[in-house]
């Protein structure tokens, strides 16, 4: 009031000036510091495993992806339950690992699928030198890290896809692939479920790879972005920002190899050789676009109740939300 009573004075025109473009400064960064403000606090994401399933999210953390569109982000290695319990009560932004949050809403927890990042675990039935064909394996053990778990789901479909009944294998739970790669390697299992690089090791020691996940056709989706109900209605504007990271992963993925078959190499401590035959067999695994076909993601939730996993039968299309994705990738194309 005392700027517009004295505003006669040249001094006093002065002061109004300087004080309106405070003023407008203030209501800048009222109305458009605080929505980055908010988006450059750390995003907690929960993963499940150093595993190549998720090489999108650590590439994007560790190649500076995140850091280019303003996000600090912290990833956070926990197992699948752990995982969920911390998405449900908000303790973390977001889940990478899919399957576990899926399976927690079927059962009522408020968690939605917004990005597939990879579509198949990359997992393989390796098998003793002496067996040679996956029907080989009938009446025989095979290793898998936990009964119930996805690499058991995996399996089951994995077999069923080949023409072999997998009620019919006898399947040893171990706890962790190197548990499951230990026993093949011993001889106390027929076959393993192994990830790369395990099965390339084996196979350059004289044992089989019988099939894999990709191989079979088993769409599986074990990595992306899950969030809760609350955040994809109340913070769409950083779900996209992280969306928009994690395409240009894969985008980065995809064509600068070198730079890929590098991290690789030092992340999972490979030789060069052995970096780039993981890099060739990973990326037909990614989907580029983040969208998964949702009858894939149907197929994998139909085996999940037939193998138990889940109690009831679940539709994809109400646990996934392609909304916010789809967004952003209208955006990208019309740039």
């Amino acid at each position: 009031m005392l700027i517009m009573q004295t505003n006669t004075s040249q001094f006093s025109r002065r002061r109004f000036a300087c004080g309106t473009a405070f003023g407008v400064l203030v209501l800048l960064q009222i109305l458009v510091g605080q929505p980055f403000a908010q988006d450059s606090k750390k995003i907690r994401i929960g993963y499940s495993a150093l595993s190549l399933s998720f090489l999108p999210q650590l590439f994007a953390r560790d190649a500076g992806v995140f850091q280019k569109h303003g996000l600090t982000v912290e990833l956070i290695q926990m197992a699948g339950p752990i995982q969920v319990a911390a998405l449900a009560a908000g303790e973390i932004d977001f889940g990478a690992a899919v399957s576990p949050a899926l399976f927690a809403a079927v059962r009522g927890l408020p968690l939605r699928g917004v990005m597939i990042t990879v579509k198949t675990p990359l997992f393989y039935i390796v098998s003793q030198p002496s067996l040679k064909r996956i029907g080989d394996l009938v009446g025989k053990t095979v290793a898998v890290d936990t009964i119930g778990a996805l690499q058991y789901i995996a399996a089951r479909a994995m077999f069923k896809k080949k023409g072999v009944n997998p009620d019919q294998i006898s399947y040893i739970q171990t706890g962790s692939v190197s548990n499951s790669l230990a026993a093949l390697n011993s001889g106390a299992v027929n076959g393993a479920l192994l990830s790369i690089p395990n099965n390339v090791i084996m196979t350059q020691k004289g044992f089989n790879q019988l099939t894999s996940t990709s191989e079979a056709g088993v769409n599986f989706p074990p990595a992306g972005l899950t969030v809760h109900v609350n955040k994809l209605q109340k913070e769409a504007g950083q779900i996209k920002r992280v969306m928009e990271a994690l395409l240009d992963s894969l985008d980065l993925i995809e064509t600068d190899s070198a730079r890929v078959a590098g991290y690789i190499q030092n992340q999972w401590k490979l030789t060069p050789a052995l970096a780039l035959e993981t890099q060739r067999l990973v990326r037909p695994t990614l989907v580029a676009t983040g969208k998964m076909n949702l009858e894939d993601v149907q197929e994998f939730l139909d085996a999940a109740y037939e193998n138990g996993q889940i109690q009831q039968r679940a539709n994809s299309k109400a646990l996934m939300d392609y909304g916010p994705l789809d967004e952003v990738l209208k955006t990208r194309r019309s740039k």
